[in-house]
């Protein structure tokens, strides 16, 4: 019975079966059962697993609306929140429910996603447009920022505008997160949280370098206070960027401006500095500026930035480069919505850093399984602007009846599969999740309905193995018979007979000349060899194995 729905599912609805186990992937087990000591009265008896589980899914389908949104121009962006008030009540009652026994609980399920999904989240090379050796690349998205922490030019240098609690809430400043991801997988990696109205920017600049680990290099896109940043960034192989809006720090020419070669049609300058001689000894920074060309205006405004990397790591050209670029574009996925559904003013202030991290949680998880559709699939730019909505309305219609025909227990074997399994079940399922038609599928690979079927039976003879078989090495544990016939077309049927049972070795004149297997034992021999070598699955020779009922023969020869 189980086996007839999860069929079902994995034929009609694949992308809801990728996502549950992607979502269980994206979580240390430990974390999805309910405290010792609490009950479920207060949320109508359902557990702590499936309703964050359930959030998730709620949070990719806000995810993939957003991203319809921002691909329709005729939108109207004055439309209400995303989240309902349903969702927000649930929010908030699960923040209460969590926020004695685990504290930052938001955070958390961010941080352990990015990485757990590691294994399965694949690099987008593609994406990278300069090298950066072996740094591994976060940039902290400032877009979300409100005014009253921007650095902004003014009369007298930097102007913070610092608003009262209910013009700030009105407008859409009250407590909100900044998303730190790392491009290169397209994965949130944290979320730097910040109160309302703080002008200064030493106490963020204190959470920031809690979040920074040697051997990274840290692109600060938003209006930053660099005289915070360079004051306490910490020593430790960690390297940033940061360009000046405004906020022009105190410091120290340590050489003159050398000129550092042309980019786009403009000079790029660069100059060794210093924190002043009042701090003590410091690091020496690098200051490189960019004579650009205003297209609009005709005047060259001057792009300033401020880092550490060493110049034998990076030149100039490079640092402008990646300060200047647009990192939101590189995204398969829009930001906005775990930033946003929080601070709409529809979820409570108290459950807001929560409400963020499901939907960061969720962003990864959207991205993860993304990125394992288009590595399985040959999907031109058509096909992989469209995967999204698809797989997001698969997930939207399928899941909660899924969830009914195939309850929670039925899942919990899944948390104790290794990465390389849940790795492997992820792109069987990918296999599936295709936005194409039909006529499409067809016409570009020649599918057959033998081959479908194929596939089929691949996917849920990985799907539903049992933890012995997992265990065990495959293939080679099926027992042999040989046959004492000394030509198969004496006793053919005995063969076929037997072959159901057991692989059937065939001998003519004493010697092996071929091996009759059983359908089930072949789609296990393809399953193992897929998964010691499984780049693309390729359904072109499927129509030459046979289907279930049938024997077939393979010549040893």
């Amino acid at each position: 019975m189980i086996r007839t729905v999860m069929e079902r599912f994995v034929e009609h609805s694949p992308m809801a079966v990728m996502a549950r186990l992607v979502m269980q992937w994206a979580l240390h087990a430990e974390s999805l059962d309910d405290p010792p000591g609490r009950d479920d009265a207060e949320n109508d008896g359902e557990p702590l697993r499936e309703l964050l589980l359930s959030m998730t899914v709620q949070a990719i389908t806000r995810i993939a609306t957003r991203l319809n949104r921002s691909r329709d121009a005729l939108h109207d962006s004055s439309d209400a929140s995303d989240v309902s008030e349903e969702s927000a009540a649930q929010l908030t009652a699960l923040h209460d429910r969590m926020s004695r026994v685990r504290a930052q609980w938001g955070r958390s399920l961010v941080r352990d996603s990015a990485g757990l999904l590691q294994p399965v989240a694949h690099p987008r090379t593609e994406k990278r447009s300069l090298p950066v050796g072996e740094l591994r690349v976060r940039v902290l998205d400032g877009g979300s920022m409100p005014a009253g922490m921007r650095c902004l030019p003014g009369p007298a240098g930097c102007v913070h505008v610092i608003a009262s609690t209910a013009t700030s809430l009105a407008a859409g400043d009250g407590p909100c997160v900044l998303p730190v991801y790392d491009p290169e997988r397209a994965l949130i990696v944290d979320l730097l949280p910040y109160e309302r109205g703080l002008a200064h920017e030493r106490a963020f600049a204190a959470q920031l370098v809690e979040s920074v680990r040697p051997g990274e290099l840290w692109i600060l896109d938003g209006h930053f206070n660099p005289a915070a940043i360079l004051a306490g960034w910490p020593c430790d192989g960690s390297l940033f960027v940061v360009r000046e809006h405004g906020c022009t720090p105190a410091y120290r020419a340590l050489g003159e401006p050398l000129e550092a070669g042309w980019l786009d049609g403009a000079p790029v300058c660069e100059q060794s500095i210093g924190m002043p001689a009042e701090c003590g000894a410091s690091p020496v920074f690098r200051r490189i500026e960019w004579q650009r060309i205003d297209l609009e205006s005709g005047t060259p405004p001057c792009v300033a930035i401020l880092t550490n990397v060493p110049a034998t790591t990076l030149d100039a050209r490079q640092i402008v480069q990646l300060a200047t670029r647009s990192w939101r574009d590189t995204l398969p996925l829009p930001l906005d919505a775990v930033c946003e559904g929080a601070a709409s003013g529809v979820v409570a202030p108290r459950s807001a850093p929560l409400a963020s991290g499901i939907a960061a949680l969720a962003y990864n998880v959207f991205s993860a399984m993304i990125g394992v559709v288009k590595n399985a699939l040959d999907l031109d730019e058509r096909d992989s602007e469209r995967l999204p909505l698809h797989m997001a309305s698969g997930i939207e219609a399928a899941y909660g009846g899924m969830m009914i025909a195939l309850p929670p227990d039925n899942w919990r074997r899944y948390d104790r599969l290794p990465d390389a399994a849940l790795r492997d079940l992820a792109r069987h399922l990918a296999v599936h999740v295709d936005p194409r038609s039909m006529r499409r599928k067809r016409r570009d690979h020649k599918a057959s309905a033998k081959s479908q079927a194929r596939l089929l039976a691949t996917t849920l003879e990985h799907l539903l193995r049992d933890d012995a078989e997992l265990a065990a090495a495959g293939f080679s544990r099926l027992r042999t018979i040989a046959m004492a016939t000394r030509d198969f077309s004496s006793n053919p049927s005995r063969a076929l007979r037997h072959a159901s049972d057991a692989l059937v070795m065939v001998t003519k004149y004493n010697r092996p000349v071929a091996l009759l297997v059983s359908i089930d034992d072949w789609n296990r021999l393809i399953g193992q060899v897929r998964e010691t070598n499984f780049d693309r699955v390729s359904i072109d020779y499927a129509s030459l194995v046979p289907m279930s009922g049938e024997t077939a023969v393979s010549d040893l020869h």
